[in-house]
């Protein structure tokens, strides 16, 4: 078979879900499905693939897939709970009181509490677009700082998943233990975040109120992208928890933006809030939060971790070929977000029909990020896992020529040769609009970045350099990736006309972006940083 038509089948699954998601309006989950079926399908009829072990990777990645998928549900419940109870209310009656004018208010919510909140878990799209309208923004902007205000810093999401889970998945492969990796991986992230953080604040400020808003608020701006992504450089090198990473750079930045915006208010002889704020209502709404982030801080310091990892005695399945699938339950994010959101009936005391309320809308909204999460891992895993036979208690490839990700590789390496560092970002994008999230993206295609870098001979060092470029990119991705647009204008009741408005001018922000990553990439790459 010729190796045009090989990588064409290769991308036809992800092809088939970037179109039935960005044209043809359909969700992440349904598209995921047909997805599998097409990559399942592909890997058994071409690539020499057979049904028991095509099965055996749809499984593992479904099981591998636990570090975000049960993260997502347990925090969509600690929300729902939040929410019910008004916690979420409360804090954002708070934040008016520091950010006053249009342009501080879409800094301070977008990208100080956007990276915040995003770090703890919360999908921004859904909570900011209400709160917005209801503070007098337009519709548009409304949506344009919910989803791309926290992009920059996307990567430390969740608690850092999209960087824990690759780490936890790959570190081998690059001869590094999983901290080692995940300290890397950061690092290198945030070496990009300085200028693209910069440039997503004055972009927002753009779209909020053009030239005019620019202008009036370019200072905080610069400010606000700098903050972001100094802080994060900085905590790395420190070695601060990943997991609270993007917490604590939304914190510092929210207390630098205060700071100004105090400074600039008195500076311009302009009078302060003086009404006093209800600390202890407060102190409560945030309470769920503050208890994530001293139980995450916890976990995450090394020697506590690896005495967490040693409580939990893995799983060995025979039907994927006796891999141990170690999944580290305490040590997880997960848990601790599911310890967090069971507490939160105890510090929020929801009544009965608030619980009733929450619990049946959160029944109803896991299933389709749950299963969406889910396959995706399982494409990533049959494309890693084609062209591999069951021999005695082992997977061994039977041909390089018949692995997914190998023939990917050689085609890329072969079109792009040592100019592939300028386009590495664009299969971040990519991969983030297909998955609908960079954890997805970074998963999914970690295998390709691998191989095409090997091709080009990049060394380790410069492969986490594309490889970070790759996440960044993912989460650029988010300003234009449907299911999140589509997300944010339904919770203010719009329809299908500003969603394409969004889109049209996210685009070119998106695109400029990713010109910036790769331009950046490169020179990064080259100097060895």
């Amino acid at each position: 078979m010729m190796l045009a038509l090989k990588f064409f089948l290769v991308l036809l699954p992800l092809l088939v879900v970037f179109v039935g998601i960005l044209f043809f309006r359909r969700n992440a989950a349904e598209m995921a499905v047909v997805g599998l079926i097409i990559c399942f399908a592909i890997a058994v009829s071409f690539f020499e693939t057979s049904l028991f072990v095509a099965t055996a990777a749809t499984i593992y990645g479904f099981l591998q897939s636990f570090g975000i998928s049960i993260a997502i549900v347990f925090t969509m419940l600690l929300i729902f709970i939040m929410r019910e109870v008004g916690a979420l209310e409360t804090i954002s009656k708070a934040i008016k009181r520091v950010a006053h004018t249009r342009e501080e208010q879409a800094l301070f919510i977008g990208i100080g509490f956007g990276t915040f909140v995003t770090s703890l878990g919360v999908v921004t799209p859904a909570l900011f677009p209400p709160l917005l309208i209801a503070m007098g923004f337009g519709p548009s902007s409304a949506v344009a700082i919910s989803v791309l205000g926290y992009n920059a810093s996307t990567s430390f999401a969740i608690l850092s998943i999209p960087i824990t889970l690759p780490a936890d998945l790959f570190a081998g492969e690059v001869g590094m233990t999983a901290l080692e990796f995940g300290y890397e991986f950061a690092f290198k992230i945030s070496l990009f975040l300085p200028v693209i953080a910069t440039i997503i604040s004055c972009a927002m400020l753009w779209i909020v109120g053009g030239l005019k808003s620019l202008k009036k608020g370019i200072v905080p701006a610069v400010l606000s992208g700098l903050v972001i992504g100094l802080s994060c450089i900085f905590l790395v090198l420190i070695r601060a928890p990943i997991m609270i990473l993007g917490v604590v750079a939304g914190l510092i930045s929210m207390i630098v933006l205060y700071i100004y915006f105090r400074f600039d208010r008195k500076r311009k002889g302009i009078e302060l809030e003086q009404d006093p704020i209800d600390r202890k209502k407060l102190l409560r709404a945030l309470s769920p939060w503050l208890l994530l982030i001293i139980l995450a801080s916890i976990a995450s310091i090394p020697s506590v971790n690896v005495f967490l990892r040693s409580l939990d005695p893995g799983f060995t399945s025979r039907i994927i070929a006796y891999e141990t699938i170690e999944f580290n339950v305490f040590a997880q994010v997960y848990f601790w977000i599911a310890v967090s959101a069971l507490a939160s009936f105890y510090l929020l005391k929801p009544n009965k029909e608030q619980t009733k309320k929450a619990l049946k809308t959160w029944s109803r909204s896991i299933w389709a990020p749950f299963i969406a999460y889910s396959l995706f891992f399982s494409i990533a895993y049959i494309m890693a896992f084609s062209g591999h036979e069951l021999t005695g208690r082992s997977l061994e490839l039977i041909s390089e020529d018949y692995n997914m990700n190998y023939i990917t590789g050689i085609v890329l390496g072969d079109i792009f040769g040592p100019g592939y560092i300028f386009v590495a970002a664009s299969l971040g994008l990519f991969g983030a609009i297909v998955g609908g999230s960079e954890t997805a993206s970074n998963v999914l295609f970690f295998g390709i970045q691998r191989q095409v870098s090997q091709q080009i001979g990049l060394s380790d060092e410069q492969f986490m350099t594309v490889y970070a470029s790759h996440g960044v990119a993912g989460g650029v991705a988010s300003a234009i990736t449907p299911s999140k647009i589509n997300n944010a204008v339904n919770t203010i009741g719009k329809g299908n006309k500003l969603e394409s408005e969004v889109l049209r001018k996210h685009l070119m922000i998106v695109f400029l972006l990713t010109i910036v990553l790769s331009i950046m990439t490169a020179l990064f790459v080259r100097l060895a940083i």
